[in-house]
């Protein structure tokens, strides 16, 4: 070796065999995939990403720098084998093949919410909701479950953020010691939202205490539940989250039936039980998912203060995603006079969203296709148009984007139809009997206006797909605000001066107003994509 660093005259007096051995393993692990290093200023930079410090370097390796530590490293520049990755192309499969595998690959994403509305339409009850409740044991539920998605939709965009960076960076170890950290925290997030609901009822009684169990039992079992399921959003694990969301219903069904409790202990029992197979099995994962690790992995954690301030912008958007989606119920269901309480379950109102609900669900399918589409293009494109080409990829990437959003609308149109004819044909010939309500006036209305919400709603949250793949939230944070205001705004002066069936135009006015600026900034995104890909991280 040259003399340099502890090597020269000038280093320290004696070098051990341990010291050199921890600088060969610290530089393994700095340069693990990563090629082989040009010279000291690069490994400089594979130091500070690795997490360290110049004190790190002084307290821990005895140089009074990174710069003096990597001067030192270049010794073993020419030493080191580097690993050289190699990939196997395969044949892909044709264009058609792709569209339906990843169309029913999106529908997996929601195959638990329709499994929920479709169970509680066909057989009366799911594993949270049910047509068989007293119009007051069903409002203080529906509250405790839109408490439970508005609180918990922030730290599933978390979770789901971060676990999957660093699954996707390969680095198990953090991907699981993270996951179980914002997990424990987000849990006592939730403990204490419930606890401040219990607390201003003892001061306001707002609820009879009847409503308020009713409230929290399902708040904090849903709360506990839908946390659980961001660990395996973030390992994508859809069908796994379909099959528990199954298996919970299965309960609901043996406890209610065969055990003869009320639907409610049914739900509970079904709940806690779910809740614990869920968790063990969650927890299960991601220990499988450390046993993936690399001894040469970094296991350097960041601040908590820096990890809340990077994921913030996206708990604010989950959080305002569910206010968005349960504002308009909350305001048609407090429209009507002279009822018990501010807040009151309405039938109708309830029936047309939930069908309409499944316009959203099948249309998030098509999220699936056009977001893979575009990623299976995109990078190989890229190469293949040099610098000064910039102009011709970003065109092709333009047409794809008004494109894909043309037929998507046309697609809403048919799946809008298609919703409300099977609807009408299964009223027509079968003896179902919950399926004449959605005939009654004004559910049809309701159902229409909210369906069409949905496709825009739907539209603009595949264009922000985009945007996070691409770390640009800031236009979509933008949109989802706006949006959740038009929406407060318009529904609130609607079903008070109208009728409260008024609430759904409100969803409508905020689901275009959050489209009209998702597209408008995806147009200026797409317009100049070669910038954003290269500007991304």
């Amino acid at each position: 070796m040259n003399n340099i660093g502890p090597f020269s005259p000038d280093g320290p007096s004696a070098i051990t065999l341990d010291q050199v051995k921890a600088w060969r393993a610290l530089y393994e692990a700095i340069t693990f995939g990563k090629g082989k290093p040009m010279n000291h200023w690069e490994l400089t930079a594979l130091l500070e990403i690795h997490g360290l410090r110049d004190i790190d370097a002084l307290q821990e390796y005895g140089f009074e720098s990174l710069f003096e530590l990597a001067k030192m490293m270049v010794e073993f520049i020419e030493d080191y084998k580097y690993e050289v990755k190699t990939y196997e192309l395969e044949a892909p499969p044709s264009k058609i093949k792709r569209v339906i595998v990843n169309y029913f690959e999106g529908m997996a994403f929601a195959l638990p919410m329709l499994l929920q509305v479709f169970f509680t339409l066909v057989i009366g009850y799911g594993l949270w909701s049910s047509l068989d409740l007293d119009v007051r044991t069903a409002t203080a539920i529906a509250m405790g479950t839109f408490a439970a998605l508005v609180v918990t939709g922030g730290p599933a965009q978390a979770i789901g953020r971060k676990g999957l960076f660093y699954i996707k960076m390969e680095e198990y170890n953090l991907a699981n010691r993270m996951t179980r950290k914002l997990f424990k925290l987000f849990i006592i997030q939730v403990i204490i939202v419930g606890l401040l609901i219990i607390i201003l009822d003892l001061f306001f009684r707002y609820i009879p205490n009847d409503m308020l169990w009713h409230m929290i039992a399902y708040y904090f079992l849903l709360s506990f539940l839908f946390t659980t399921f961001a660990i395996y959003y973030m390992m994508e694990l859809y069908g796994s989250i379909a099959l528990y969301v199954l298996i919970g219903v299965v309960l609901v069904y043996f406890f209610h039936g065969f055990v003869h409790f009320g639907i409610i202990w049914s739900q509970l029992w079904s709940l806690i039980v779910t809740n614990i197979i869920v968790v063990i099995d969650a927890f299960r994962r991601l220990k499988k998912l450390q046993e993936k690790s690399r001894e040469k992995e970094g296991d350097t954690e960041p601040r908590l203060s820096l990890l809340f301030y990077s994921l913030n912008p996206y708990m604010m958007y989950g959080t305002l995603y569910f206010l968005f989606l349960v504002t308009d119920r909350l305001l048609a269901w407090s429209a009507i006079p002279f009822q018990p309480y501010f807040i009151w379950f309405n039938v109708r109102d309830e029936i047309g969203l939930d069908w309409a609900l499944i316009v959203l669900i099948l249309l998030i399918g098509m999220s699936e296709v056009i977001i893979y589409e575009f990623m299976y293009r995109v990078n190989d494109d890229i190469i293949a148009h040099p610098y000064y080409k910039a102009d011709v990829f970003n065109r092709i990437y333009r047409r794809f984007f008004v494109k894909y959003n043309v037929i998507f609308f046309i697609v809403s149109f048919f799946v809008i139809l298609l919703v409300y004819f099977s609807v009408y044909l299964l009223a027509k010939y079968t003896e179902w009997d919950f399926l004449d309500v959605f005939f009654v006036d004004p559910t049809p209305w309701i159902f229409v206006f909210a369906a069409i919400s949905y496709a825009f709603l739907s539209n603009a949250l595949t264009n922000i797909l985009f945007f996070f793949s691409y770390s640009r939230y800031k236009a979509v944070l933008k949109g989802i605000t706006l949006g959740f205001g038009a929406n407060i705004i318009v529904g609130l002066i609607l079903s008070r001066l109208i009728g409260y069936q008024y609430a759904v135009i409100g969803l409508l006015v905020g689901s275009i107003v959050f489209w009209l600026l998702v597209i408008q900034f995806g147009n200026r995104f797409f317009k100049n994509l070669d910038y954003y890909y290269y500007s991304a991280y």
